[in-house]
């Protein structure tokens, strides 16, 4: 019987500090909480990503209009299957409200747009994909800009920086 009371005792004394030292605590949130926070703030961290490589092909031109001159970006998109566009809608000149990794998230923000004041809004992508999000599209530069300016002015739409801008939608059929 001593034996085995010894055994129990000594089990037990080898679990009981295991039980009690992975204790989280704040301090520990709070550490996780701010990498976390850093990742999403740095654009190191999407750069490593097959998203940052698509944002670094984008062309950057600076055209010039009888208004002045405006920033253009230039890349191959075509039109998302189910994205309310279509080869006829898609222009050269794309004002873009919104930028995304996920299809789903394209899509919603169209149909908030659509059901608003943007309804022609559709949704294009590359070949990576990567999805934008275009409200209006132009032959036009000089149109394209109005639009630019005024969807800036409206404050409708809650976007942070580069959003938003004109894209120079370079076109492909499928497949991309």
């Amino acid at each position: 019987m001593n034996r085995k009371l010894f055994n129990i005792i000594a089990v037990s004394a080898l679990i009981v500090p295991t039980l009690f030292s992975c204790k989280t605590s704040e301090a520990n949130y709070r550490s996780a909480y701010e990498k976390a926070i850093a990742g999403r703030d740095s654009d190191s961290a999407v750069d490593s990503t097959i998203y940052g490589a698509q944002r670094r092909s984008m062309e950057t031109v600076t055209l010039d209009t009888p208004d002045g001159e405006v920033e253009v970006r230039r890349q191959m998109v075509r039109i998302t299957d189910g994205g309310g566009g279509s080869d006829e809608k898609l222009r050269r000149y794309n004002v873009v409200a919104g930028q995304f990794k996920q299809l789903f998230n394209a899509k919603s923000m169209r149909e908030r747009l659509a059901d608003g004041k943007y309804p022609s809004a559709f949704v294009i992508e590359t070949a990576e994909p990567y999805y934008y999000v275009v409200i209006a599209s132009y032959d036009d530069i000089s149109e394209a800009t109005a639009e630019l300016d005024a969807l800036r002015q409206s404050g409708n739409i809650v976007m942070r920086e580069p959003l938003p801008y004109i894209l120079e939608g370079i076109c492909r059929h499928r497949p991309l």
